[in-house]
């Protein structure tokens, strides 16, 4: 008799949740799939089971997550550059934090694994490309594409740098104020807030 599908995925995720943890606190290479096991609570072949190798699991936590542009078009919704950027950078903020451990191993393991490594590649893609689409979007915006496209690098950046590799979410937007200013005025100032030569 097999167990519902609702179970199976249940045990699936405490699978990944568990290694995500383990994985984040010590290391990809210095974890086992028996220690992932006993702490989910599950026989060492369930693992196997949901997850031909351990760098299977090891995907599936970093591939199995919400896009960022979803998240960040929700909550960029002011009308001026100025306004989706604050919001910008909190979202960023608070979601990096909340997902810290499955941003850590990206962080970390993308060193050494080409498959991570696309996947990090991927997400900075596309959060820098929804941030600059968001950005564009503003009423307030006079800057050309290519002014709007480095600073969602810059932002993506940022963000991402402060908040992972340092772990200072909880000062995201008081920190970063100048940053938004300055870009908030490089993108919406005809001359890009320099003055003419």
């Amino acid at each position: 008799m097999t167990a519902p599908a609702h179970a199976r995925h249940t045990k699936r995720q405490v699978i990944i949740e568990t290694a995500e943890r383990l994985f984040a606190e010590h290391g990809y290479d210095a974890t086992s799939t028996a220690r992932i096991a006993h702490e989910a609570g599950v026989p060492s072949g369930l693992v196997f089971y949901h997850f031909a190798t351990k760098l299977d699991l090891l995907l599936a936590i970093v591939q199995e997550r919400p896009a960022p542009s979803e998240v960040l078009r929700s909550a960029a919704r002011g009308r001026t550059v100025r306004r989706r950027l604050k919001a910008i950078v909190a979202t960023m903020a608070e979601e990096l934090e909340h997902d810290r451990a499955a941003r850590i191993i990206v962080f970390r393991e993308a060193q050494g694994r080409p498959e991570i490594a696309e996947r990090a590649a991927e997400l900075f893609a596309e959060a820098t490309e929804t941030v600059a689409d968001v950005l564009g979007g503003a009423e307030d915006v006079v800057a050309d594409p290519d002014r709007v496209q480095s600073a969602a690098e810059l932002v993506v950046s940022r963000v991402f740098l402060d908040t992972v590799a340092l772990g200072q979410a909880d000062t995201a937007a008081t920190r970063h104020a100048a940053m938004i200013d300055l870009i908030a005025d490089s993108l919406t100032t005809p001359d890009g807030g320099h003055a003419q030569d």
